[in-house]
């Protein structure tokens, strides 16, 4: 089942945040009753991406924002110089 995601831990950080915000938002109405629906469909959303990790309109366009699984020296090798050790 991990083929499937598609969201990186940066983007459900972000996500996450968001999400909670538009909750919060729709939740104390502050726009009225149309926008906080829309808050609340949307915050609801996003929550769901970032907690499940597949983003279906990445996948229709080919997108990721998840990190490829880098050994430890490869890693490293990224911090330090900027490309892993298999690039050079």
């Amino acid at each position: 089942m991990d083929v499937l995601k598609n969201v990186g831990t940066a983007d459900k950080i972000i996500r996450f945040t968001f999400g909670i915000s538009f909750l919060a938002l729709g939740i104390l109405k502050i726009f009225g009753p149309g926008w906080s629906l829309l808050f609340n469909v949307l915050g609801i959303e996003i929550l769901l991406v970032a907690v499940i990790g597949y983003s279906p309109i990445y996948r229709i366009l080919g997108v990721s924002s998840r990190e490829p699984n880098l050994t430890v020296k490869e890693e490293v090798d990224i911090w330090t110089t900027g490309v892993p050790d298999s690039e050079k």
